[in-house]
């Protein structure tokens, strides 16, 4: 579930701020599962042609609304992916954006 809410929220990104590039590429993605003895590991590979953007650095979040009148939909998809995944890793290349997120757990016997 953690994976799924990741993988929504960085599409939802690549189509929102992506830009012109981002929109009429192929997004590439890549999963993969690990299992040991006990611990699984499954990992999520993301790679669109938009701007640049690092999601790992810190980026300011906006301060909580005082009421729900105040408050203003979207801006809390980096804190969301940030605190659902156990590991981040991000590189740009060749004019690619390539984002990979780990999630771990424990399997019970």
């Amino acid at each position: 579930m953690r994976l799924d809410h990741c993988l929504d929220e960085t599409l939802a990104n690549v189509i929102r701020h992506g830009g012109p590039t981002a929109l009429s590429s192929p997004v590439h993605l890549q999963f993969g599962v690990r299992r040991g003895p006990g611990a699984c590991t499954a990992e999520l590979s993301v790679s669109d042609a938009g701007v640049a953007f690092d999601p790992s650095t810190f980026v300011a979040v906006a301060p909580h609304p005082a009421s729900l009148v105040d408050a203003t939909p979207g801006g809390l998809g980096l804190l969301l992916i940030r605190n659902f995944s156990d590991e981040l890793s991000y590189r740009h290349s060749q004019g690619r954006n390539h984002l990979t997120i780990t999630v771990s757990w424990v399997e019970d016997a």
